[in-house]
């Protein structure tokens, strides 16, 4: 046996094992070292390196392979491919080998036809992937694919076989579409109503995408059968309805697209009534648009539903209140003894901001003069006031509120012209609402009689 000097060992332990094992059987005769010439500087070592092991868990664009009919299907799009590496050596830190994942790909009718492409640099326990271009692949064609990894030395085995079938063309004839509750001709009530999709027998039809526009997204369907049909429900808003339908094969390729255009009526109930001020009761009416209807169910939102009882005729009279500002929707649904629901919505803007009531002074008019004093009062909307922030022009103050959230103060000016009262309340909490602006002209001459203001 001759050791040649400069080859290399990654794990001093091994070394001194080989060392030692062949020491006894140079003493006891069993073996003849011969050294090859080498420079003085070179040492004697035994490389260990072992080459990596098969790769596993290999997956087809993230799902676990198919070894066996029937095949994964793999619709018109790049294909990935990826499995985890795995290599024995250890080096004395515990870090592993570098390793390239080499991945084949070929048609089974025809092996020579092989492509390999090469995953990036990973190392034991990592999953690797490589990337084969839709143009790489034809349609309806079954291909077998595996993967090796290969360290700075050695390469290892290939793994076992993972097959595919390609699928890139859709069905060809596009789904009929027909509903009895939406016929094509005329206008039908907006509420629930079935549609039937038939794949007018494509064999290759296994399912169905469809969409009613403007609603929520795009749906799938099993066919009954292969080439059959599927029936669902939909709900449509008022007015002109589409659903888009295209057929599906196994492997999500789809037909062209069919369009079914229909018209709803609007069945939500008719609510009269406006909500103006926050902590006042308001009073509403409500019409039906769809007979039958015995109940209302009603709520401003975040508040609690509440349900008043129709009349024969299917009116009902509602009362709502507010008991915070800012953009409130009251929805309204009617309901029928059937338990056929339509609900409307309508929005209220509810202001915050207090409302400010003046003596002498006008808003958006002359009045008063210098030294003429008025009387400033503020009304709260919203409710637990116990303050008011105020400032005329420049001059910021604060006023406690009373008992029921109103508060006044007493303003003199000094001099004659433009004059702004801003004024915001203030809740047992803190909040501060929006603020009122209430803006006159001071005379230069105190008026001969007084004028009361009105409310802003």
């Amino acid at each position: 046996m001759t050791l040649i000097p400069g080859t290399t060992t990654s794990a001093g332990p091994v070394r001194a094992l080989l060392a030692m094992g062949l020491s006894v059987a140079v003493a006891a005769g069993a073996l003849t070292l011969t050294a090859a010439p080498a420079a003085a500087d070179d040492a004697l070592s035994v490389g260990d390196n072992q080459p990596p092991g098969a790769p596993t868990e290999l997956q087809t664009s993230g799902e676990p392979c198919t070894t066996a009919e029937p095949y994964q299907l793999w619709q018109n799009d790049d294909l990935a491919l990826s499995a985890v590496l795995h290599d024995p050596d250890v080096d004395e830190t515990g870090g592993t080998d570098l390793l390239t994942a080499t991945f084949a790909l070929w048609p089974v009718d025809e092996p020579t036809a092989r492509i390999e492409r090469f995953g990036f640099n990973g190392r034991e326990g990592d999953r690797e992937s490589a990337l084969f271009e839709r143009e790489t692949l034809t349609h309806d064609r079954v291909y077998a694919w595996q993967v090796r990894a290969t360290d700075s030395q050695a390469t290892g085995e290939w793994s076992g076989l993972c097959h595919l079938r390609t699928d890139f063309q859709g069905p060809e004839v596009a789904p009929v579409v027909t509903s009895t509750d939406f016929p094509v001709e005329g206008w039908h009530p907006a509420l629930p109503g079935q549609f039937t999709f038939d794949a007018a027998a494509t064999p290759d039809a296994v399912g169905f995408r469809y969409e009613l526009l403007g609603s929520d997204g795009v749906h799938t369907v099993s066919a009954d059968r292969p080439g059959g049909s599927a029936t669902v429900t939909l709900h449509p808003d008022a007015g002109p309805g589409t659903v888009v339908v295209q057929s599906l094969d196994a492997a999500g390729n789809r037909s062209p697209e069919a369009r079914y255009e229909f018209r709803a009526s609007d069945v939500a109930p008719i609510v009269t009534g406006r909500l103006t001020e926050i902590g006042v009761p308001t009073t509403f009416t409500v019409q039906p648009q769809m007979p039958g209807v015995v109940r209302y169910r009603f709520q401003l939102d975040g508040d609690p539903e509440q349900t008043v009882e129709a009349a024969a005729d299917g009116t009902a009279t509602l009362t709502v209140t507010a008991t915070r500002g800012g953009n409130r929707t009251l929805s309204v649904t009617s309901v029928t003894a059937d338990g056929v629901t339509a609900t409307t919505t309508s929005t209220f803007a509810l202001s915050t901001a207090p409302k400010i009531t003046a003596t002498v002074y006008r808003q958006g008019a002359t009045s008063g003069g210098p030294g003429v004093p008025g009387v400033f009062t503020f009304t709260p909307r919203q409710p637990d006031v116990v303050s008011y922030s105020y400032r005329f022009n420049t001059v910021t103050s604060t006023v406690a509120a009373a008992a029921d959230g109103t508060a006044s103060v007493t303003w003199t000016p000094t001099k004659a012209g433009l004059t702004m009262l801003t004024v915001s309340s203030i809740d047992r909490n803190g909040t501060q609402s929006t603020s009122a602006s209430f803006i006159f002209f001071v005379g230069n001459l105190p008026p001969s009689t007084p004028a009361q203001a009105g409310d802003q």
